[in-house]
């Protein structure tokens, strides 16, 4: 079977979506199918590439950026892609190399699979809201009509994309990301020579409005008035909001409190997240989080917010979710800081990684799902 991934881009600094088609076609080559990524490339220094093996990496450029409309040159690679696959399998959309590879696969009759990695949730379509409503009347309907089958990342994802009558008659896949548990299983804890009062929180990611990193930053100077010593490492790729995020945290005089750090990938962020005595992530919403999925495996410990959509983790208490109140966020903080709650989260989440969120487990569901499109 030829499977051909089709992707607006592979910035890592776009958040989880590059990352998740990496390891995916990754890990369907090593179990000997025939693999395509059709794709732009940019930022790779961000990707770690030394361990992946695809059969071809298909590059292509655009003739407007900002929407990810691909140029001549791109449109023709993207049909001949997709003329020579047997399922082409589409992620995200709202952009141009998704709706013409739509159209394109249309044309062609061929099987599709779309997994829009929350683009079609009713929280991101209120985004520009009008501007994706003319989008969808005039151009994605249509192509939409043509998918085979849809992939969503979770059950609440599907349930807010449902505002898409379609998706009535398609069939549905509802399968979360997956890592890598053996090769995470590598990472080692290390125990604290001198354990003392001071705790570090982590957030890794992108520095993105979304991520609402202004909240973490609230929590710290709200917490350094309580006169209880609490450190906040950032991690990750500018994304829109470094400066303002500077600018913050000196208005506050946090700059012994908060510290920005560069991005780190593959083993050493595994490690980072593993020994962290607290990762937070506190977006204004998340469809499937990558920094969630990889916290649970190492058997990290994890704060969120709400609307991160991990009330499934939480209650088999691999995760523990906190509103959006400060006062909430603190009273997290301090039962996570007491021992057998944290070393509980930690038990439970590794649990939890191993049951639901194994690659393993990923690829053997899509490629059923595959199977049944083909049919």
């Amino acid at each position: 079977m030829k499977i051909t991934h089709i992707v607006s881009s592979l910035d890592t600094k776009q958040g989880g979506p590059p990352n998740v088609v990496l390891n995916l076609a990754n890990s369907q080559k090593k179990i000997g199918y025939n693999v395509n990524i059709v794709s732009q490339f940019k930022n790779l220094k961000y990707n770690n590439f030394k361990n992946l093996s695809y059969n071809n990496l298909i590059k292509g450029t655009f003739l407007f950026e900002k929407h990810y409309i691909p140029n001549f040159d791109f449109i023709k690679k993207i049909y001949k892609e997709i003329k020579d696959s047997e399922i082409i399998h589409i992620h995200g959309v709202w952009n141009g190399v998704v709706s013409i590879s739509l159209l394109i696969s249309r044309l062609l009759k061929k099987k599709v699979i779309l997994t829009p990695h929350g683009s079609l949730d009713s929280y991101n379509v209120s985004n520009k809201y009008i501007l994706k409503k003319i989008y969808f009347h005039l151009i994605e309907k249509s192509n939409l009509k043509s998918v085979n089958g849809f992939h969503f990342l979770n059950p609440s994802e599907y349930k807010n994309s449902r505002w898409i009558k379609i998706l009535k008659k398609k069939k549905i896949l509802i399968q979360s990301n997956g890592i890598d548990q053996k090769f995470i299983s590598k990472v080692k804890f290390k125990k604290k020579q001198n354990p003392s009062k001071k705790i570090n929180i982590t957030y890794l990611g992108r520095l993105n409005k979304i991520k609402n990193i202004n909240l973490q930053i609230d929590l710290i100077n709200y917490l350094k008035e309580q006169n209880k010593v609490y450190y906040l490492n950032i991690y990750g790729p500018n994304d829109g909001e470094l400066n303002k995020i500077k600018k913050k945290i000196n208005d506050l005089k946090l700059n012994k409190r908060i510290f920005l750090r560069k991005p780190v990938y593959g083993i050493k962020k595994y490690s980072i997240l593993k020994n962290a005595d607290i990762v937070i992530l506190t977006s204004k919403y998340e469809c499937n989080s990558v920094l969630a999925i990889e916290v649970m495996s190492v058997g990290g410990l994890l704060l969120c917010t709400k609307n991160c959509n991990l009330s499934h983790p939480a209650k088999y208490g691999a995760v523990k979710v906190s509103n959006y109140k400060l006062q909430n966020l603190v009273k997290s903080l301090d039962y996570l800081t007491i021992n057998k709650n944290s070393k509980m989260i930690r038990e439970n989440a590794l649990k939890y990684a191993k049951k639901n969120l194994d690659i393993e487990i990923n690829i053997k569901n899509i490629l059923k799902f595959y199977k049944e499109i083909i049919k």
